[in-house]
């Protein structure tokens, strides 16, 4: 097994709506809907799907918004947080209950109330709400569960799928924030769960690219240095490759704990060039997505792309993103161009 690390990190459930059809978003469209929504958030989230389903307003796409605390550079190992200890205590609750798939968990760890819903078997929902202390901290939290439950019942989702078997309320003794804390062996437990293959936090490096492009610099600096100095017979027109830039990424501080809200802003369009009548032919582009009559995705000549309105696309204009279709213009015609077809 690889190397495991654990650190502090905060979670909770974000949901975006898109139309109908649209499948799995890429990160720089969720990180764009995310930076809209939540303008003052700093930092770099990370985004995990839990689950997509239809609904009236359109299709539903709810992510586990996870926020590290503090700063991965330098970390050899994979970086996961401590906290989905949590996930391998309610994994082995809902078992143990008998429970047909659909299960709440909750408990307090440290002053936080955890809340995660199992759908069906699969994880669903994660919430994090500091401020439980002492014994008044359990009374608070038990009446902020029972407000909870009526959200299960009224919830596009969990609505469908019957009577949860729910948790009593379990006090852990798990410090987070201590990282040699009794965390660990749920730690691992967890981390063996097929839910959680393929998630790290820390940036991937490839070791390998960067030790080659160091030794290439010595040689080019080397081979430059013996040119100068005149001592290689030959090369005195010899023209090395540039040197490759070599940086590391910033990290940023991270925020503290916000509330979050479902999508749902209208974006302000930016100006656009004016394209002339030449050139303007049938527009190839079939959409396979419209997000908050904002952004698009589809595939143009060929090419997958993610516009929105006031972008260039091949020539022509996105004039308007609405509900189920796109507008495009080009030399003051108009094509539209609907969801799932080509025009």
């Amino acid at each position: 097994m690889a190397k495991l690390l654990g650190v502090s990190a905060r979670i909770c459930t974000w949901e975006v709506v898109t139309g109908f059809g649209a499948g799995d978003l890429p990160h720089e469209m969720l990180e764009d809907y995310f930076r809209r929504d939540f303008p003052d958030f700093d930092g770099l989230p990370r985004f995990w799907k839990m689950i997509s389903f239809n609904s009236t307003e359109g299709r539903r796409h709810r992510y586990m918004v996870i926020s590290p605390v503090g700063e991965l550079d330098s970390v050899h190992a994979r970086v996961l947080p401590r906290n989905i200890s949590l996930y391998a205590v309610a994994d082995r609750e809902m078992r143990a209950s008998g429970a047909l798939g659909n299960f709440r968990f909750a408990a307090i760890a440290g002053d936080c109330l955890y809340v995660l819903v199992f759908y069906e078997g699969r994880l669903c929902h994660w919430s994090e709400e500091c401020g439980y202390c002492g014994d008044n901290g359990i009374k608070l939290a038990m009446e902020r569960l029972d407000r909870f439950d009526v959200f299960l019942k009224e919830d596009s989702l969990f609505s469908q799928g019957g009577d949860f078997v729910k948790s009593i309320l379990k006090v852990l003794d798990m410090n987070f924030d201590n990282r040699k804390g009794a965390w660990r062996p749920s730690f691992r437990r967890a981390v063996q769960d097929p839910f959680w293959k393929g998630l790290h936090l820390e940036t991937k490096r490839h070791g390998k690219c960067v030790a080659l492009s160091i030794i290439l610099l010595l040689m080019v600096m080397a081979m430059g240095f013996f040119v100068w100095k005149g001592n290689v017979t030959g090369w005195d027109s010899f023209v090395g490759p540039a040197a490759p830039e070599l940086s590391l990424p910033v990290a940023k501080p991270l925020p503290s704990e916000k509330d979050f809200r479902v999508f749902a802003k209208t974006s302000t369009s930016k100006k656009a060039d004016t394209f002339s009548a030449p050139g303007c032919f049938k527009p190839s582009l079939e959409i396979r997505g419209v997000v908050g009559n904002r952004l698009f995705s589809g595939v143009a000549n060929g090419e997958k792309v993610t516009k929105k309105a006031g972008d260039s696309l091949n020539g022509f204009l996105v004039k308007s993103v609405l509900r189920d279709r796109v507008v495009l213009e080009c030399g003051g015609r108009e094509w539209e161009v609907l969801n799932g077809k080509n025009p």
